[in-house]
């Protein structure tokens, strides 16, 4: 067309408003925009077809710059003089400081000159505001911006080592730009960087959109203005674990049909930009924030450190990328260092990963997360090292073999939940050449502990050790953990006939949990002892480590024949107990604490194994409560139904929030104390038939949770519980969802006569 524009495609009739507005996005309205389309699709072709592998690099020398933080403008003196110890404690010699016009230049220069001073180098990121990126390409913006990126220049030259342009600029909420607009910024800044001297950084793209990346350098390449580094702030936060495939680019189902990992996002990334003409690559920012850990896991901070650690090892394995910057050195969200303010941050300014604007909270109460010291550790570990190889990579053990300062050094880890044992992983021989252990965060251990597990472990051999990894090493099969806590740790049990794993304080403790759990010695439950006994015995004994307290075993007594064949690959009832209750640890949900789990090495002998917990202590069942309301009682233990129904109700929609299915939640598998002003502390037992997932079930499963839970109810309080629980998602109880419970209710029946008969013939 004449007006450079492209013709006008209409969407799909009866396309919802939501749809349409969607679909006009992707028409180009211009000659850039169908530049652009037309470098994505190149860029698409690659991605489908280029072949991109995970293989990693071999042998390559990992820099001191390989691993930086980004800074934010100091408050004050103190404040500059803390970031200046906190970065000299790490140890990183690269770091990204944003800037914008808002900000007065002379407050960065004592930062600036003791960062220069100790010899870190500065990447300084020139952000344009937001309402003057909305704004581009229009004369007033594109003039302010250039007296800014010029001025910027004048001041800072000296002290800077590189610089940014581009935030974010495929999220036009952050950094405000149309394509149109952003390339007017990059036309104006281009020229300016290459006069001062200094290595031009960009464009910004955030996440893995490797379409964006494709576009927008093919567009700099027709008008010759490539950046000489290409950055992608290359997250791996929505894959949850930095190993993981990302589910979100073909979801869960087709996963690993692509198969995009970190590794390999990472190679088809710099095979953009090298086909482009760029053959340098830095992650200008990166991070896990804990609010999005915490919406299925409770030990975020932990978690966090734990997904630094590895998450820069394997980004050291892939070798085309030569810096990774975390985010923020001080934030409440995602900092190496909490602000201290307990306060959340003000979204609505920006996000911290398009602008980070200034350190917050008082420099006296910054506090160092285990984040920071797992920095620290890989850091010094990594800084110089040279990457050998990856030896483990899949199914769900990672093992990395590094050489620094003639030592071998090996990082060892899991994903999430799972353990790998020690000397199924290594020789005997290996293991005890063993020179030194660290931890994530650095600590020295004394001996190598029975198990690897998701926090990942530094193990160091003499350079002329023969260092073997067993052909077999693998993780622990099917078996599921919760993080330890302080100086609790997983320890293995094993015997001819025999296999299962305790949970204890030391290695004394766990021996003497054996000896008193172990398959010959546990016994029978009694008639004074029995707490349940159905399909399955359920039985209180005294703790061997505390007399005064009880443990709760449970043993299989009755599984029928159809379940024998169809269960044959899942675990044993006892593991899937222990893996039930872990589960639900590792997501914060109360449940008593996992002990034991034995069982026979012969899984065709399917009732040799039990799994033994933490006793609850406490008698009162969601059941019990919901029989007194239906009796008639206005209140039970000072509550009415009403205020019952309420906690129970916020209760079970955490549960499922957090993405579990439990399938079996009947009130009498809901155990119940009052705590502190009547607020209700509820208890999940029976672990063994949930599902979990890293995402919320669907709404048709997790109705199903709820009818059995409020099936003994009668029908008015079961739609009060529905319409409550629905209410927050906006739905109703319809009429369909009263069908299912009649239908339930009619099964439960069948089932109570079946059980009141084979009674009765017994």
């Amino acid at each position: 067309m004449s007006d450079g524009t492209s013709p006008t495609l209409s969407p799909p009739s009866g396309a919802t408003e939501k749809a349409r507005s969607r679909f006009a996005s992707l028409i180009p309205r211009s000659r850039l925009e169908m530049d652009f389309l037309c470098e994505a699709v190149k860029g698409l072709a690659g991605w489908l077809f280029s072949g991109s592998s995970t293989a990693t690099v071999e042998g390559k020398e990992i820099p001191p710059t390989f691993a930086g933080v980004c800074l934010a403008l100091p408050k004050d003196a103190a404040a500059t003089q803390a970031a200046l110890d906190h970065v000299a404690e790490l140890g990183v010699k690269s770091v990204r400081i944003d800037h914008s016009e808002a900000q007065d230049p002379s407050e960065f220069m004592p930062l600036l000159d003791g960062l220069k001073e100790s010899g870190v180098g500065v990447l300084l990121h020139l952000v344009q505001p937001l309402r003057q990126a909305k704004q581009m390409p229009e004369p007033e913006a594109l003039a302010a911006w250039e007296r800014f990126v010029k001025a910027s220049l004048e001041t800072f030259s000296a002290r800077i080592e590189a610089v940014e342009i581009g935030t974010t600029i495929n999220r036009a909420k952050w950094a405000g730009y149309s394509l149109e607009g952003f390339i007017a910024a990059w036309e104006v800044a281009y020229p300016l960087v290459k006069e001062s001297g200094h290595t031009l950084i960009g464009p910004n793209v955030t996440d893995f959109e490797p379409q964006y990346n494709s576009g927008v350098l093919g567009i700099l390449k027709r008008r010759d203005l490539l950046p000489d580094i290409h950055s992608d702030n290359i997250f791996a936060e929505r894959a949850i674990e930095p190993e993981a495939i990302d589910r979100k680019i073909l979801g869960d189902t087709f996963k690993n049909l692509h198969g995009y990992d970190l590794v390999k996002k990472l190679r088809l990334l710099s095979t953009i930009a090298r086909r482009n003409g760029v053959s340098r690559n830095w992650s200008t920012c990166a991070f896990w924030t804990l609010p999005r850990i915490e919406r299925i896991l409770a030990s975020s901070e932990e978690q966090m450190a734990d997904y630094l650690a590895r998450y820069y090892i394997i980004c050291a394995s892939e070798g085309s990328f030569e810096r990774f910057y975390w985010g923020p050195l001080v934030s409440g969200r995602e900092g190496l260092l909490d602000d201290g303010t307990g306060l959340p941050e003000d979204r609505s300014i920006r996000d911290v990963v398009a602008y980070y604007r200034e350190l917050p909270g008082e420099s006296a109460q910054w506090r160092r997360r285990a984040a920071f010291r797992a920095f620290k550790t890989m850091h010094n570990l990594l800084s110089g090292a040279c990457y050998h190889r990856r030896i483990c990579g899949k199914k769900g053990l990672e093992l990395h073999a590094f050489e620094k300062e003639e030592m071998q050094v090996h990082a060892v880890w899991t994903r999430n939940g799972k353990l790998a044992r020690a000397n199924e992983v290594y020789t005997e021989a290996t293991l005890s050449a063993v020179t030194s252990i660290r931890t994530r965060d650095g600590v020295i251990l004394k001996s190598l502990p029975d198990h690897f597990s998701e926090s990942p472990l530094y193990l160091s051999w003499e350079s002329s050790t023969s260092v073997e990894v067993l052909p077999s090493a693998a993780i622990v099969p099917q078996a599921i953990v919760d993080r330890p806590e302080m100086e609790y740790a997983y320890y293995s049990f094993r015997s001819d006939a025999w296999r299962g794993a305790v949970y204890a304080r030391s290695r004394q403790d766990a021996d003497q949990l054996i000896a008193a759990l172990k398959p010959e010695v546990i016994g029978s439950p009694t008639a004074e002892t029995t707490l349940r006994k159905a399909r399955n015995a359920i039985w209180a004994i005294k703790d061997p480590l505390n007399a005064e307290q009880s443990l709760v075993v449970k043993k299989p007594i009755r599984v029928a024949w159809h379940k024998r064949i169809l269960d044959r690959s899942k675990p044993s009832k006892s593991l899937r107990s222990w893996n039930g209750t872990s589960e639900l640890q590792r997501r914060g949900i109360e449940t008593p604490k996992v002990v034991a789990y034995f069982e026979h090495e012969d899984s065709t002998k399917v009732l040799d194994n039990w799994f033994i917990c933490e006793h609850a202590n406490t008698r009162t069942s969601v059941r019990e409560i919901f029989n007194g309301y239906v009796i008639g009682k206005e209140t039970i233990k000072g509550l009415t139904f009403e205020d019952f129904a309420k906690q129970l109700i916020e209760f079970v929609r955490n549960l499922h929030w957090k993405g579990v299915y439990f399938r079996d939640l009947a009130g009498g598998n809901i155990l119940v104390r009052i705590g502190d002003d009547q607020r209700l502390v509820f208890s999940l037992i029976d672990t063994a038939r949930a599902r979990f997932s890293n995402q919320r079930f669907s709404r048709s499963k997790r109705i199903d949770d709820l009818k059995r839970l409020v099936h003994k109810l009668d029908l008015e309080r079961q739609e009060y519980i529905m319409q409550a629980y629905l209410d927050r998602e906006n739905a109703s109880f319809t009429a369909l969802h009263r069908l299912t419970f009649k239908l339930y209710s009619f099964k439960a029946s069948l089932k109570r006569i079946k059980r009141k008969t084979r009674k009765r013939l017994s």
